[in-house]
This record gives C-alpha cells, structure tokens and sequence, in this order.
C-alpha cells in the first residue's frame, strides 16, 4: 500500500511484510535491543491518537512493559512491526511507515544518556556525529556491524551489516540523527546491498 507521499513505484505494505519475515528468521535470541526502543515505538502510535494499536502491539511482544534500559530480544519487535505496520501504511505506506519507526527511534537514542552524550561530545556536528555512532549504536543493541565511509566533507554512506529491519527503517534513522545536528538541505536514501546488509547514503550541505 503506497501513500500520497510515495512514488506510485514505491513496494507495497506485503513486499515490507515479507521482507521483515525474511530477516526475522536470522535473528537470535542473543540479538537484543534496548526497551527504550520498544517504549518509543509504542509512544509514537499513541501519540498518532491510536490506543487501541498501541496495546494490541504490547500484547503482541508477549511483555507486560517494557524498561528503558533493559536488553530484550530483537524478535519480540517483529510482532509490534506487524501489528503495527499495516494501520500506520494506511497514513504513511509501507515504507514511510517503516521510515517513520526508524525516526522515532533515533529520536529515543538521542533521548537516552548514550545519545545525549554523543550529541555533548560532538557539539552538534553532523561529520563528528556520523563518526561516533558505530560505537554509541553498541551501547543500545547487541548485533550488527557499521561502516562509514566518507565521499566527501559532506558526503558519506552508512554500511549495516546484520541489518535486521528493511532499508526504510534505517533511512528514517539516520535522517533523524543528521536533523539533530547543523546539518542543512539532508539527503538520504538507503537500500539492500547483501542479504542483511543496508547502505545509506547521505549528504548535507
């Protein structure tokens, strides 16, 4: 399901669906995440005015709540995404949907102590910002490797190997983190470069 904001080439909400099932079945229970993100997510869809979603994804985690700062499995987040994907692709489509996710959780990282520190620690700015976020990233989740390699002053990309949520999602995100700094005029577009491996390329000026 495509949006009014998508292009009418954008994938649908089932090719996304399916995408997700596909990474999901790589995961391990040693592959966790921090609550925070959970309890962002959940905050988002009830800040969009949708209880009744929001506790139907809590229900489909198998958790009662959620503790900032505790690791959980990354797969109690594949039954949220499904719950909540295909109500927020009626508002979004899929993969503004998905972009949306990987928004709100940059937007908790930068929120927690780790993203506080590291916007304190990089004064704001966008290359320092990109430089540190491999080593800030592994205070939040278990899993995954990150690449930076720099085109340019203002020119880079964002390899993730082990990416387990689809290119939207980590889209989204980085475009987050980079709106959080002086960075101006953003340009970001991530897509699938391996089986679970994401590229995101950026730019700013």
């Amino acid at each position: 399901m495509a949006s009014a904001h998508e292009p009418a080439d954008t994938p649908p909400l089932e090719y996304w669906l399916q995408d997700l099932a596909r990474r999901e079945a790589f995961m391990k229970p040693e592959h966790t995440m921090r609550g925070f993100f959970f309890n962002g997510t959940l905050a988002y869809i009830r800040a969009l005015g949708d209880e009744a979603l929001a506790r139907r994804c809590l229900e489909a985690s198998g958790e009662e709540r959620f503790v900032d700062f505790f690791n959980y499995p990354f797969q109690r987040m594949c039954p949220v995404l499904r719950t909540a994907l295909p109500p927020l692709a009626e508002r979004f489509g899929g993969a503004g949907a998905l972009r949306e996710i990987g928004r709100r959780a940059s937007q908790d990282f930068l929120a927690s102590a780790a993203g506080r520190a590291l916007l304190l620690l990089t004064q704001n700015r966008p290359r320092s910002l990109m430089s540190s976020l491999s080593a800030a990233f592994q205070l939040s989740v278990s899993f995954g490797r990150t690449e930076l390699v720099w085109e340019g002053p203002t020119q880079g990309r964002l390899v993730q190997e082990q990416a387990l949520l689809p290119p939207p999602f980590h889209e989204g995100a980085v475009r987050r983190l980079l709106e959080a700094t002086t960075a101006q005029e953003l340009h970001v577009s991530a897509r699938d470069t391996g089986p679970l491996c994401v590229t995101c390329d950026f730019r700013w000026a």
